[in-house]
């Protein structure tokens, strides 16, 4: 008899256990009280940690009123949360909101890093993309890429162009543009995209590489003129803009991006979940909006898809680094 109630017991308890894995918006984190904790790379009122805060609220509410806080380490472009994220249970009671710079970029150009994008984490929700573009000061009187090529032939003191950070995109973005043009631009490396463009409206730089988002008013404005975007169609933000590639310049139709990252080993059922819950915040029309105001356009992926972004970004930029003579720090 005791063994008989023992063994209704344990299929009672296991049913339990299999029922909660299937309730939909359970939360993974819910059941211990333990909070989920999104860990983010930059600075709060920072882009990534504004898009962090805008996606709580409705996570939170897809997961069944699950308790999400946002733990901001930021510094050294995102190596210090990335390697907090690394040394994380794979409990799915931490992950990480992160940007292809960060995943990609850094242990490609940081000696420091300490981590591998594909090795150390599990991929778990794409988030958006945005966009990098080249912009040039107005006085110039540059209208187009090509005239920029002219001009700077021309003046080739003016060979210089902005970027917000040593081995970032934005200067191997540049290195392309100068192949493509026969010219051997020199990147000027800024700490941040603010001091740069600040530069380049003061004409102290004649051209820059940023984002699109830190750009567009200015060229609204016509204080600046962006002359062409990153990726394979326009943005929404600016459809006036051309991209790169239909300007039949090859090696810039890469984005930058947003997705979510747990620690290697999450187990899969947890990033279903999460990926569910992403995808149903990001089909939110209030959230898509406050997105597309930074300069994001929602993107929600797979968690196989992710994957795939991390190994094509990968594969594309480090044959651009190794290329462009760039020595790792």
């Amino acid at each position: 008899m005791v063994t008989s109630l023992a063994r209704r017991s344990v299929l009672r308890h296991l049913g339990a256990l299999a029922t909660a894995a299937t309730v939909p918006g359970l939360s993974f984190a819910q059941s211990s009280g333990v909070p989920l904790r999104i860990v983010v790379g930059f600075p709060p009122g920072g882009a990534t940690d504004t898009v962090a805060r805008i996606l709580v609220e409705r996570l939170r509410e897809a997961l069944g009123g699950q308790t999400i806080i946002v733990d901001n380490k930021a510094g050294a472009g995102g190596q210090i949360a990335a390697q907090a994220l690394k040394t994380a249970a794979p409990d799915g009671h931490t992950l990480m909101l992160s940007i292809d710079h960060t995943q990609v970029i850094v242990p490609l150009t940081m000696n420091t890093a300490g981590y591998d994008a594909v090795q150390d984490f599990t991929p778990v929700a794409g988030v958006a993309q945005y966009f990098n573009a080249l912009a040039v000061n107005s006085s110039i009187g540059v209208r187009s890429v090509s005239e920029l090529a002219a001009w700077l032939k021309a003046n080739p003191s003016q060979q210089n162009y902005g970027i917000p950070a040593p081995g970032s995109v934005p200067q191997f973005a540049g290195f392309i543009l100068g192949k493509s043009m026969g010219l051997p631009l020199n990147p000027i490396p800024y700490k941040g995209g603010a001091p740069l463009i600040a530069d380049l409206l003061g004409a102290q730089v004649p051209m820059g590489f940023a984002s699109l988002t830190e750009l567009i008013e200015h060229h609204r404005s016509g204080k600046l003129r962006v002359l062409a975007t990153t990726g394979t169609q326009r943005s929404k933000t600016a459809p006036d803009i051309p991209t790169f590639q239909e300007l039949g310049l090859k090696g810039l139709d890469k984005n930058p991006w947003l997705g979510f990252f747990g620690p290697r080993g999450l187990p899969p059922a947890t990033v279903e979940r999460f990926n569910a819950a992403v995808r149903k915040a990001l089909g939110d029309a209030d959230v898509r909006e406050k997105l597309a105001k930074l300069g994001n356009e929602a993107m929600p992926s797979t968690a196989a898809e992710l994957g795939h972004w991390v190994a094509d970004a990968h594969a594309h930029w480090s044959g651009v680094i190794r290329e462009s003579g760039f020595t790792p720090g």
